[in-house]
């Protein structure tokens, strides 16, 4: 080796870079000027020969390390010198290209200021790779916070992934690495190479990455910050209106349709979608993942579509033929926790510098995830950015957050000592409330809404940000679901020993912003659905009982969420499912077409939803015949009469009592043919009337309820005409049922007359019978009295004759 080389050269320094565990390389790589020329160093563990070209000159340079380690010293003086690396490899290949190590202009410190504060909201801008040019040079910009690291560099396509070759200057002492290497374009593949103290290095995919390849690569890609494509945004994002929320995960979707692309499951859900009535989708975890069995809510990649359909690019173009066809996207956006993928950012530096507590989620005991922390600055600046990145750069019209008591509670599914309580002594996640609030200040200054997943019973979910209140735009009410659920498995026999169930949940609904939902959190990979639940002894009244469920959910007051295939009685998680979604009843899904345009129909009723006063009971206190029944009402008077038959028994001449008097026209039912029932529509009216002429008396109509049915009736007020109308009749009614009373007494009294003189004469004939034979019997014993006055007469004459002859006789002796 040259001796003048040799005594410039920083040898330890050198053995750093060639162990790859420096965390400065520019301090030794590239050109250097010192007092003897220009220093040039050059690490490639793949080159046999390097030299370079400086103003058309070539210089071959020394290997100075059998590890790949390249150095020559020219006379040059400059303090920057442009020149150019040619290479040529173990494989005889030459390669030309612009070294990156002579390109040492760094980010400033206060580019990091807002990041480290926790209150950038573009972190991507600074973090996720930049294309870009420096001095001239096309290339590509990585930088990477990894707290405590000795080491990392970019491992990539254009590097044959060697760690050694792109190692990163740690620019900033809190853990700011970065790194400009020229060259690189729009597709390049890359993953950082992170080597910490007391470990063997490890790779990771980039946080910030805004795109990522399919399985089995799974590394990110280098992409345009802006994609080419414009932004179709959709309008009236944030409505009075009940919103229809259809839940779907594009992978089951895909293998139901055999749509494997963004493009075709656009098509395709929209066709669905639109034709039932759906207001938006909810798509469940979108961002990247690399576990399919969490669904999606393992994400590795906060700022990365999902790459299994397509590249983000494609994904937008997704989201753009919604908003063209008029349908919102909502996505999953899991801020709560993240899987531990070992490309993911559990242990990114080695430790938990995102966030290391382990809940046990009540979504699937089974999955290992961490939780966010909420208390790191860094953590913070990442979580909000992602949320603007995807609003700004897909126009997403909503967030749901799931598990959002695990962001709430420090010993949210924890065990005992594996915690530690806030400054309060209390188990609030005070740092994680904050952060909620904010977030959901970004979504209403954003014009987005959030929708919350929250099953602990946290008091004030959907108000405003003061105290404890969070902000949210709406909270799936799980309690009622898990309630009405219960209930509906039931036989239907046994369904009145949990009629409570239908009206506790009423008890607190106007507490908060209520989204009703059969969501995926209740039904998806069960291996059940709604038409399996249902009760019935044939598929006729489990079809019923199945509708009866959903108009339950659709007239039931607040916003609507179903997962796709239930609202059709289907488990899309079934091996089956593709085969069944097929050979579904055209009936069921004209019945949940109807239902959506409904509320449509009656959309004045059911954006009054949040009012106290747009709900009233009718019927909830008849558990024996498991019949229920409310009004709806809106703003200006509208009234919804709403009655349920939870069982398969009709219910006929059913007295059911309403709130106003009025014409009550039947204008959905359940039962219906068109809906695979038994009933044509009526076009019968009901007449309300009232119990007595008291002012307070209850109003009621007469009606006959089939069995597992819905039934919902109009009313339509009585016009001035038909009040005085229904008064004249009803005192006409009065009077002729006085007259008829009057003439039906009347007829009593003359059949009682009638009656009582029949009985008198006919006394009257027994009495002169009786008296005739008394006469008789008078002159019978008259005349016998005679003959036995006679008889003793003659007995008297014939005794004093003997008497005579017997003194006689006397005389004579």
């Amino acid at each position: 080796m040259n001796k003048k080389l040799y005594n410039v050269m920083n040898w330890p320094e050198i053995e750093g870079i060639v162990y790859a565990e420096a965390s400065n390389p520019f301090s030794l790589l590239g050109s250097h000027a010192i007092k003897e020329g220009n220093l040039i160093q050059i690490f490639r563990p793949d080159a046999v020969e390097v030299s370079i070209k400086v103003d058309g000159k070539k210089y071959e340079l020394e290997k100075v390390d059998e590890a790949g380690f390249f150095a020559c010293l020219i006379s040059s003086k400059k303090k920057k010198l442009d020149y150019s690396v040619v290479l040529e490899d173990v494989k005889g290949k030459t390669i030309s290209y612009k070294d990156a190590y002579a390109f040492n202009t760094f980010s400033k410190a206060s580019v990091f200021k807002n990041f480290f504060a926790g209150m950038e909201h573009k972190a991507n801008e600074i973090f996720s790779p930049k294309l870009t040019s420096i001095d001239g040079v096309e290339g590509c910009l990585f930088t990477v916070w990894v707290e405590d690291a000795i080491r990392v560099s970019v491992v990539a396509d254009f590097n044959n992934w060697d760690g050694r070759i792109h190692q990163m200057e740690k620019i900033d002492d809190r853990g700011i690495f970065q790194i400009f290497i020229p060259g690189v374009t729009a597709g390049a593949k890359y993953l950082y190479e992170i080597k910490v103290k007391g470990q063997k290095e490890f790779r990771k995919l980039d946080p910030f990455a805004l795109e990522v390849s399919k399985k089995p690569e799974d590394c990110c890609i280098v992409r345009e910050a802006k994609l080419e494509a414009d932004i179709v945004k959709f309008k009236n994002k944030k409505t009075d209106a009940p919103i229809r929320i259809y839940e779907l995960n594009l992978d089951a979707w895909s293998k139901k349709s055999e749509a494997k692309t963004y493009k075709y499951l656009a098509n395709d859900i929209i066709s669905y979608v639109k034709k039932a009535g759906y207001t938006h989708v909810n798509l469940m975890p979108v961002a990247h993942y690399l576990n399919d069995k969490t669904y999606g809510y393992a994400t590795v990649s906060m700022f990365a579509p999902t790459s299994r359909f397509g590249n983000s690019k494609d994904f937008l173009e997704f989201v753009n033929e919604f908003h063209k066809n008029g349908i919102a996207v909502i996505i999953d956006w899991n801020c709560a926790y993240f899987g531990t993928d070992a490309r993911g950012l559990d242990k990114f530096n080695g430790t938990n510098i995102y966030g290391g507590l382990k809940p046990i989620l009540e979504k699937d005991e089974t999955w290992d995830v961490y939780t966010y922390d909420y208390y790191n600055n860094c953590v913070l600046s990442f979580l909000y950015s992602s949320l603007y990145y995807w609003i700004e750069n897909y126009s997403i019209d909503g967030i749901r957050i799931d598990s959002l008591a695990s962001m709430l509670y420090l010993d949210y599914g924890k065990e005992a000592g594996s915690w530690i309580p806030n400054i309060y002594g209390g188990n609030e996640n005070l740092a994680a409330i904050d952060f909620i609030k904010k977030i959901n200040k970004i979504a209403t200054k954003e014009g987005i809404i959030t929708i919350a997943d929250e099953t602990s019973g946290w008091i004030g979910i959907t108000k405003t940000f003061d105290g404890d209140n969070l902000g949210f735009d709406y909270l799936q009410n799980k309690n009622w679901t898990e309630e009405y659920l219960n209930f509906y498995e039931q036989d239907p026999l046994f369904r009145k020993g949990l009629y409570e169930n239908l009206t506790f949940p009423m008890v607190y609904h106007f507490n908060e912003k209520f989204l009703q939902k059969f969501s995926s959190a209740d039904l998806y990979g069960t291996g059940v659905s709604l038409y399996s639940l249902a009760a019935g002894k044939d598929d006729e009244e489990k079809e019923s009982d199945l509708r009866t469920a959903l108009a339950y959910l659709y007239f039931y007051p607040g916003s609507k969420m179903i997962t796709f295939g239930q609202d059709l009685g289907l488990d899309m998680t079934n091996p089956a499912k593709k085969e069944a979604w097929e050979l579904v009843d055209e009936n069921r899904e004209n019945y949940i077409k109807s239902l959506n345009g409904f509320l449509d129909k009656y959309a004045e009723v059911f954006k009054n939803d949040d009012n106290e006063d747009s709900f009233e009971w009718l019927e909830n206190n008849n558990a024996t015949e498991t019949v229920l029944s409310f009004a709806r009402k809106s703003a200006k008077g509208k009234i919804l009469t709403v009655v349920f038959n939870f069982t398969p028994v009709e219910r006929k001449a059913y007295r059911l009592f309403v709130c106003e008097e009025g014409k009550y026209k039947e204008c959905f039912n359940s039962s219906l043919k068109e809906f695979g029932g038994n009933l044509a529509k009526t076009k019968t009216v009901y007449r309300s009337d009232r119990e007595d002429e008291h002012p307070d008396a209850r109003k009621f109509i007469d009606i006959d309820i089939p069995g597992f049915s819905a039934v919902c009736y109009e009313c339509e007020a009585y016009t001035e005409e038909e009040i005085e109308e229904n008064k004249i009749l009803k005192e006409a009614a009065i009077a002729k049922k006085n007259a008829e009373d009057k003439a039906k007494i009347a007829k009593e009294l003359a059949t009682k007359a009638e009656e009582e003189a029949r009985v008198a004469l006919e006394a009257e004939k027994k009495a002169k019978l009786k008296a005739d034979e008394a006469i008789k019997a008078k002159e019978e014993a008259e005349r016998k009295a005679k003959d036995a006055i006679k008889a003793s007469k003659r007995i008297d004459e014939e005794t004093k004759l003997r008497l005579e002859k017997l003194k006689s006789k006397r005389s004579k002796k």
